[in-house]
C-alpha cells in the first residue's frame, strides 16, 4: 500500500510537470507567431517600421542596450524605485490594517478615508509628488508606496475579519492572551489575503515608478521611454516595453511561489 501511494504520487507530481511543460510551450508558441506575424508584416509592407517597430530590430537593441550598460544602468534606478515604494507600502499599510483588528472603533472610523484614498486616479498623484519631492528618485518611491499602501492596509484588514472565530476563543479558553491570538490564528489567517494584495501592488509599484519617471525625471526606464517617443524611435520604445513587461513577469512569479508557501504555513501556523 505505501508503494502504490508513492507511485501514485510521483504519477501525479509527473503529470502536472507535463502540463506545466505544455503550457509553457503553448505560451511560448504563441508569442513566436507574434513576432514572426509582425516581423512579416513589416517585410511585405503592411506595417510601417517606423510607426510599428520590428522584432528583429527590437532584439538588436536589446542586445545592443545589454552590453554597453545602458539598460542595466537605468534598470536599476527604476527597480529600486519600484522596490523601495513597494516595501514601504506595502510593509506599513499591511502593518495598520493587521493592527487595526484590535479596534474596530478605530477601524470604521479610518475605513472611509482609505476607500476615498483607494479611487483616486493613480497618474493624478505623480505631479503634486514631483512638486513636493523633486524629479529624484525619492518622488518615485513616495508615489509607489502611496500606490501600495492603501491596498495593502485594506487587504490585510480584510483578512483579519476572516480569522476563524473559534480558533480565537479556543485559543483564549485554554488561557493564550489577546496577542497570541493574533500572532497564531489572525495573522496566518490574514497572510493569503497580505500576499495576493502584494501581488497587484508589484505591479502597481513598477507603473508609479515608471510613471513618475515619464512626468519628470533624468534616468530610469520611464526616462528611456519618453527619450524614444520624443525621437519617434519605435523599437526603441517597444524594446523598453518588452524589458518592463519581463520585469513585471520575473516579480509576479516570485510571488507565486511566496503565495504557495504563505498558503502551506497558514493553514498550520495557528496549532
Amino acid at each position: 500500500m505505501p508503494e502504490m501511494r508513492h507511485s501514485a504520487a510521483r504519477g501525479t507530481r509527473r503529470l502536472l510537470r507535463d502540463r506545466r511543460f505544455a503550457v509553457a510551450l503553448g505560451q511560448l508558441g504563441i508569442l513566436l507567431l507574434i513576432a514572426l506575424l509582425w516581423e512579416g508584416s513589416v517585410a511585405i509592407g503592411w506595417l510601417n517600421a517606423n510607426r510599428a517597430g520590428e522584432p528583429s530590430a527590437i532584439w538588436n537593441l536589446f542586445v545592443a542596450a545589454l552590453k554597453n550598460g545602458t539598460l542595466w544602468g537605468n534598470l536599476k534606478v527604476t527597480l529600486y524605485e519600484e522596490l523601495t515604494g513597494f516595501a514601504i507600502g506595502v510593509g506599513g499599510g499591511t502593518l495598520i490594517g493587521l493592527g487595526l483588528w484590535w479596534s474596530r472603533t478605530l477601524s470604521q472610523v479610518l475605513e472611509p478615508f482609505a476607500v476615498a484614498f483607494n479611487g483616486i486616479p493613480k497618474i493624478a498623484l505623480a505631479p503634486p509628488m514631483i512638486v513636493w519631492f523633486g524629479i529624484f528618485e525619492t518622488s518615485k518611491i513616495v508615489l509607489a508606496a502611496s500606490i501600495c499602501f492603501i491596498i495593502a492596509w485594506i487587504a490585510a484588514y480584510e483578512g483579519t475579519r476572516f480569522a476563524d472565530r473559534d480558533q480565537v476563543d479556543m485559543l483564549r479558553a485554554m488561557g493564550g492572551s489577546r496577542w497570541d491570538a493574533f500572532i497564531r490564528v489572525v495573522v496566518p489567517s490574514a497572510m493569503p489575503w497580505v500576499v495576493s494584495a502584494m501581488k497587484i501592488n508589484i505591479g502597481l509599484a513598477l507603473a508609479g515608478a515608471i510613471v513618475g519617471e515619464f512626468v519628470a525625471s533624468n534616468h530610469g526606464l520611464g526616462f528611456l521611454a519618453v527619450q524614444a517617443t520624443i525621437m519617434f524611435q519605435m523599437s526603441e520604445l517597444w524594446m523598453l516595453v518588452f524589458v518592463i513587461t519581463l520585469v513585471a513577469a520575473i516579480q509576479y512569479l516570485v510571488l507565486l511561489w511566496v503565495e504557495r508557501r504563505t498558503i502551506a504555513w497558514a493553514e498550520t501556523g495557528w496549532r
